[in-house]
């Protein structure tokens, strides 16, 4: 187990999405937005599935250092679950078929649930590994996000990319302890990163083509043109045209084949400089003042959020 640059603090979190606009509330609409919206309709099923994953082998683990991560992990990806519940009723009062949607990738995570646990793990861990690669991507345009977009979708975004950021090794060194290092352990790793890598991508496009065409708010009139830029808009940085011009753009392709090193662990990119950076700027954000100074210590009291600071 390498050990980890940075803390897992368990945050209390809750978003008000009572002001999300019906859309399009991204720079431009498109699949971008689909994109971000079939990611929130995905990601409880996800983050049920590892939760369930470390649960069953939370036994296995002797490490003391590592339970109290597993810990953490699951603190988070339970406020994770729960947040973007919130988010995705707000998306379907906006827009029915998103619930309908959302269950395009029940199935295949009722049929992953019910393979061997070394397996669930692999493939927890592969989820995870692409989630790190994009939470980073996120973090890295954390203040154009919230330039861009409205103030509580670019809340739970840039808070979960923290997070996810925070706990990126937590099931890999889980499979590590609970399955082995050796060459079998390897193949397995391996074998769950192939299977993550199409179930988060033809979820993804699945979901999102099921919620494309959602119902928009009238048409605004047009504002009156902004004398010409001398740089590029945030709104420009995220123009897409297509779904698989987004991916290419935004997946960092050479880190996610990192992954299929034998030698290979989350942490070895090491990118808490993001991290620190953020908390420097949110320091209490999902913790009360009072608490904050013992974040670092993984605080499990009951705290309420605060705003974040763009």
């Amino acid at each position: 187990m390498t050990t980890s640059p940075t803390s897992i603090v368990r945050r209390r979190v809750q978003i008000d999405f009572s002001t999300v606009p019906p859309g399009p509330w991204f720079p431009a609409g498109g699949w971008i937005e689909v994109v971000f919206n079939a990611a929130s309709l995905s990601f409880p099923l996800a983050e049920r599935f590892g939760i369930e994953a470390l649960r069953d082998a939370r036994p296995r683990i002797q490490d003391p250092e590592l339970q109290k991560e597993i810990g953490g992990f699951l603190h988070q990806e339970a406020m994770h679950e729960r947040v973007h519940k919130a988010c995705n009723d707000m998306l379907a009062r906006h827009n029915p078929r998103c619930l309908r949607a959302a269950r395009a990738s029940e199935g295949a995570f009722r049929l992953l649930s019910r393979t061997p646990l070394a397996l669930r793990l692999s493939v927890s861990a592969g989820m995870e590994h692409v989630a790190a690669l994009l939470a980073e991507v996120v973090l890295q345009h954390d203040r154009e996000l919230h330039d861009v977009l409205p103030a509580p979708v670019a809340d739970l975004w840039v808070w979960h990319a923290v997070e996810e950021t925070e706990h990126k090794a937590v099931c890999f060194d889980v499979h590590a302890a609970a399955v082995g290092t050796g060459f079998l352990a390897y193949v397995n790793r391996v074998f769950g990163m192939l299977i993550a890598t199409p179930l988060f991508l033809l979820v993804m496009l699945a979901v999102g083509a099921a919620v494309q065409g959602s119902p928009r708010a009238p048409a605004k009139p047009p504002a009156p043109a902004p004398a010409p830029p001398t740089e590029a808009k945030p709104r420009e940085r995220f123009t897409g045209r297509n779904i698989l011009g987004i991916l290419r753009a935004a997946i960092p392709w050479r880190q996610y084949f990192t992954y299929y090193k034998p030698s290979f662990h989350p942490w070895k990119h090491d990118n808490s400089h993001i991290l620190a950076d953020w908390k420097a700027r949110n320091p209490h954000f999902g913790l009360s003042p009072a608490s904050s100074a013992s974040t670092d210590q993984g605080s499990d009291q009951k705290l309420s959020a605060a705003p974040l600071v763009a």
